[in-house]
């Protein structure tokens, strides 16, 4: 099954080719050259436009979190950054013994941070942390299926699942961060929370909220001695600080560079820009749990119409993303052509009186994070200009990356709203976050769809199962759950003499990183 799924999506990747009191450093400050030499060999600075929501493990479903603490923790299972095959990690080989069991066989010899060892009681303990309601893990709902998880041996383990559960990998690999149990049972999760221990690249160091997360290499890591000694995560929401900060040397790199940006960053001395096709897609969601015009299709209907995503490309983003027009991107294993609406203002305008509204009356709110997606707030700027074209007002609310996450997940949402969704491999992943009535960060319910969707996430057969997400795209294109924009292309500010290759998955490994 491992092997079936390994050729599978290096497949589709082939056809695709053709988001505490403020502390100090105790390091010296860096020259404004970026040259500095004790920096040069053992520390590297990240800005990063959001602090982590937590240090723990398997709790927060959000990007900014996840990047950070996965230096500190591993996964089982880990994609390679280039081709998003998925590679052995902490389990060696997994196997489905049969439609409701997986088996999984562990690394031996692996330690955590405080020495404990790393065995099949750390999954298990893992895996029953997102589990138990009490935790309230915004990955529960992703391993509703799972039943129970067996200890075989020390480095075997074994998961029931309730019902078929193909993307279980998925799960594993995107979800999945192993934590100790003993230190967690003795200091709780608030400490473990705030001081994390786990087997990665990197142990923790100092943590002040809103200003910086401090790691330091662990020498002893089962994987080598990491190349880069120390590592600082610096919170700088404004993209302009950020780019202060790295053009000043206080930086070495940065994600999400605005597109007007890039020439000045080509042009300056030891700085270059690392592109990537990332996973991640970028959407305009029409939010059905919010009472007003959304929850008629046929409004939904004309702001797809209405939204011209070619000319948001050209004009904001220079180019720089591969437009959509359906839910999944063109990366992922299950991506169909879906029809697209194209820009038909007349259309819209028809659609809106049949639906009861006069577009000269009708006002919508869109909110938007500022800087977390290339160009976000302007794209949001750029889409109200749009629906006002058709006399539809827009109010545009600019928040706080963590403030946007905290509305979303608490459904305090009004109308419209910008998000991404990524790495968006899987079909499965996408489609259950993003269309269910439970999911945290849903904005769309439909019954039918919703049905269908537990129906084909538990088909085992691949093609039976990739007709199920193609049959699932088209209705979701139908009933206009969103304004599909584009699979985000990133791009990054960073220092010449740096290795660093961007993931196609978005993940900042620093293990895999080293200095010229």
């Amino acid at each position: 099954m491992k092997r079936f799924l390994i050729m599978f999506f290096a497949m589709s990747m082939l056809f695709i080719f053709a988001g505490c009191t403020e502390g100090t450093s105790g390091q010296d400050e860096p020259s404004s050259d970026g040259n500095n030499d004790q920096k040069a060999k053992d520390s590297l600075v990240i800005g990063f436009e959001a602090d982590a929501g937590t240090l723990i493990a398997n709790l927060d479903v959000n990007y900014t979190t996840d990047t950070q603490i996965r230096n500190i923790y591993d996964s089982l299972i880990e994609r390679d950054g280039q081709t998003g095959e998925y590679i052995p990690s902490l389990a060696t080989d997994w196997e489905n013994v049969d439609e409701l069991t997986w088996r999984l066989t562990l690394k031996e010899g692996v330690k955590f941070h405080n020495g404990a060892d790393f065995n099949a009681e750390s999954v298990k303990f893992s895996i029953d942390y997102i589990l138990d309601e009490a935790n309230q893990s915004f990955y529960r709902s992703r391993w509703a299926n799972v039943e129970e998880v067996k200890v075989l041996s020390p480095t075997e383990v074994e998961i029931k699942t309730s019902v078929p559960f193909p993307s279980l990998v998925q799960r594993i690999t995107e979800d999945l961060l192993i934590m100790e149990p003993g230190y967690v049972e003795e200091v709780g999760t608030d400490v473990a929370a705030k001081e994390p221990v786990g087997t990665g690249a990197y142990k923790f160091v100092e943590w002040s909220r809103d200003n910086f997360l401090k790691l330091e290499a662990n020498e002893d890591y089962w994987q080598g001695e990491p190349a880069i000694k120390e590592v600082e995560f610096r919170y700088i929401p404004e993209f302009s600080s950020r780019m202060s900060a790295f053009l000043g040397g206080e930086i070495d790199f940065f994600k999400n560079i605005p597109v007007d940006s890039v020439a000045e960053i080509k042009n300056t001395d030891n700085a270059k820009i690392g592109e990537v096709s990332s996973a991640r897609i970028n959407y305009l969601a029409l939010n059905t749990f919010h009472d007003g015009p959304l929850q008629d299709v046929n409004v939904r209907k004309a702001l797809n119409y209405a939204v011209n995503v070619d000319e948001l490309l050209e004009s904001i983003l220079n180019g720089y993303g591969t437009k959509m027009t359906g839910p999944l991107a063109v990366i992922n294993s299950s991506y169909v052509e879906t029809d697209d609406y194209g820009y038909d203002p007349d259309k819209a305008v028809e659609l809106l009186e049949e639906a009861g509204y006069d577009p000269e009356e009708l006002t919508l709110t869109l909110d938007t994070p500022n800087g977390r997606y290339p160009m976000d707030s302007q794209v949001a700027q750029g889409i109200a200009s749009q629906l006002q074209k058709i006399g539809v007002q827009v109010d545009v609310k600019v928040n706080e990356w963590g403030n946007h996450l905290e509305k979303i997940q608490n459904r305090e949402m009004g109308d419209m709203y910008i998000l991404g969704w990524g790495p968006a491999f899987d079909p499965q992943s996408t489609i259950e976050n993003l269309f269910t009535e439970g999911a945290p960060y849903s904005s769309f319910y439909d019954e039918k769809i919703e049905a269908k969707i537990q129906e084909t996430n538990a088909i085992f057969n691949e093609e039976d199962r990739f007709e199920g997400y193609a049959e699932l795209q088209h209705d979701l294109v139908e009933q206009s759950a969103w304004v599909p924009l584009w699979q985000q292309a990133d791009l990054y500010a960073i220092k010449e003499d740096l290795n660093f290759e961007p993931r196609v998955d978005e993940k900042m490994q620093v293990f895999e990183m080293s200095w010229k």
